[in-house]
């Protein structure tokens, strides 16, 4: 089994268009060849809230970050598939041929890679 994992950033205020977008891929998905299941996960967003009110002043000034533009709403979503060459053969057809729909929804950065998981003793 192979997993691949996806990491993305919808543009502020587009988050509920890109769940629609991967949620509306699930049928798709589940009939695709190799195809094992996933699981999408969208960041909280507010968790900063909670670590102000456990960090002092002091030790929030030593964490801080330069200021940035505003990313949007990360999404993560873990695949798993019967080889890589599978996975790549939806990309290349039924995915491919979606993905101009979710373009407009996402920022620039992104990343897709097959992963190997290392075993805890």
């Amino acid at each position: 089994m192979e997993t691949y994992i996806v990491t993305i950033f919808a543009k502020p205020g587009h988050e509920g268009d890109v769940a629609r977008f991967y949620r509306d891929m699930e049928p798709l998905m589940r009939q695709a060849k190799g195809y094992r299941g996933r699981r999408i996960f969208k960041a909280r967003t507010g968790a900063m809230a909670a670590v102000k009110k456990i960090y002092s002043p002091e030790e929030l000034a030593r964490l801080h970050e330069p200021p940035h533009a505003d990313p949007g709403i990360q999404f993560v979503m873990v695949e798993h598939w019967d080889s890589i060459d599978d996975r790549l053969q939806f990309s290349k057809g039924v995915a491919g041929a979606r993905t101009k729909a979710l373009i407009p929804h996402i920022q620039a950065g992104h990343s897709h890679e097959f992963y190997e998981e290392i075993a805890l003793p």
